[in-house]
């Protein structure tokens, strides 16, 4: 991200203007003491942003070696930011301040980057941020594969498709607050078009409204029209295209910033502990992996702080 790149999020490097922004902010969503926590806030927020931008800017420049570590550090501080707006007292206490993710003990040998493992913890910020920025506190210990995550970027799909010859996503139609999914995900789904519909409301509010030619219309919730917070549309950024997974299983209910905090969260752990793969890795081309990885390293850098700038502006 150059400086040029950064400029939606130097808008905020205001205390001034960033006051009025989180007095706002905090009024809207029922926070007590909006003024005063505005006040105590605003170059705290400031600096969060700041903190982010020197460590993209340095990623920008730095070699794949240790781009992660990088990348992963400037995220966590754009999430701090995101974060003051919903919770202005945060960090209330030092539990909260673990990054909130564990991996399991990797395999010296065969080890694959695709089947490694996350898990989630119960204190730390990665609950903490999906509870107060999203709404979601019932994934605790849920365990998630890279491969798992990575095929839910759409950005990626081409990566996978060259690789494996899949699609793990299917493009639909978004018209403001409608969708339409075409007949053939509902058969992807092994479902009626009555089991479809009653599926898609129960878990993600979609209201069906009619089957039109070969497509099924919804209204979407109100969640699901900013692919920043969505756990249900895909969102292609590069192409303005929206997408659902191809197969009912790879739905993970987790917003794309959550995906990208996990996943850059074990990179960055292998590139500081697992130097001998990593750098094997990273010299030899020994394996798919490596341009997962590459192409995922391009893809948030670029991708994560253009969310966090707009969850920030659509509060």
């Amino acid at each position: 991200m150059t400086y040029h790149e950064w400029k939606d999020l130097a808008l905020f490097y205001s205390v001034e203007s960033t006051q009025k922004f989180l007095e706002k902010v905090y009024t809207l969503n029922g926070i007590e003491d909006a003024k005063k926590n505005s006040f105590k806030n605003s170059e705290r927020f400031i600096y969060f942003l700041k903190h982010a931008e020197s460590f993209y800017k340095q990623a920008s420049y730095s070699p794949l070696e240790i781009k992660p570590i990088l990348l992963f550090y400037g995220m966590a501080q754009l999430i701090k930011a995101c974060l003051i707006t919903r919770d202005p007292h945060y960090p209330s206490h030092t539990s909260i301040l673990a990054h909130g993710v564990t991996t399991r003990k990797r395999k010296k040998q065969n080890y694959c980057f695709s089947d490694d493992e996350v898990k989630i913890q119960r204190n730390g910020l990665c609950m903490h941020f999906m509870k107060h920025l999203f709404g979601q506190s019932d994934i605790v210990d849920e365990r998630y594969t890279m491969k798992k995550l990575l095929i839910a970027i759409p950005e990626l799909s081409d990566t996978f498709y060259f690789q494996q010859k899949e699609r793990f996503m299917t493009k639909i139609k978004k018209d403001k607050d409608r969708i339409a999914v075409p007949e053939d995900v509902v058969i992807n789904y092994k479902m009626s078009d009555s089991r479809f519909a009653e599926y898609m409301s129960h878990h993600f509010q979609w209201s069906f409204e009619r089957k039109s030619k070969h497509e099924l219309l919804f209204g979407i919730s109100s969640q699901d029209m900013k692919p920043w917070t969505s756990v249900s549309l895909l969102y292609d950024m590069g192409k303005n295209q929206y997408f659902i997974p191809a197969q009912k299983e790879q739905f993970l209910r987790l917003p794309e910033m959550a995906i990208h905090y996990l996943v850059l969260y074990n990179i960055g752990m292998i590139a500081r502990y697992e130097t001998e793969w990593w750098y094997e890795l990273l010299t030899q081309h020994i394996s798919d992996d490596y341009v997962l990885i590459q192409q995922f390293l391009l893809v948030t850098e670029n991708k994560f702080p253009k969310y966090a700038f707009q969850f920030l502006l659509h509060f």
